[in-house]
């Protein structure tokens, strides 16, 4: 938790909003898929009309662009199966709703002990 459960809920709400907007799928990887190659960092794969996709991987102190095609096939295979293990959308969504009504309880707790 960071900040609260009142700004968690915020947070998680706002998440689901995204989500709902057609624009974002937002999937939840539970932690019962056990570890995977991407918890550790953040990585984005773009896609160009112009030019072959590219990814960029992200972690503490460090980010790289990568161009070479088979690490970006490697790096979409790895999202791939994170993807696969995770959550459906609608599933996730439902999760998101649920934890941040929790935090909000939570929160309303702590403000009338």
């Amino acid at each position: 938790m960071v900040g609260g459960p009142a700004v968690m809920c915020e947070q998680l709400r706002h998440i689901a909003e995204l989500g709902e907007s057609r624009r974002i799928r937002v999937h939840v990887l539970p932690y019962s898929a056990g570890a995977h190659a991407l918890q550790a960092g953040f990585l984005s794969l773009m896609w160009f009309e112009d030019m072959p996709p590219i990814a960029y991987a992200e972690g503490v102190n460090s980010g790289r662009l990568l161009e070479i095609p088979s690490v970006v096939r490697g790096c979409q295979e790895l999202y791939d199966q994170a993807l696969g293990d995770a959550l459906s959308h609608r599933k996730t969504m439902g999760l998101l709703r649920s934890v941040a009504e929790d935090y909000e309880h939570e929160a309303q707790r702590a403000d009338h002990p």
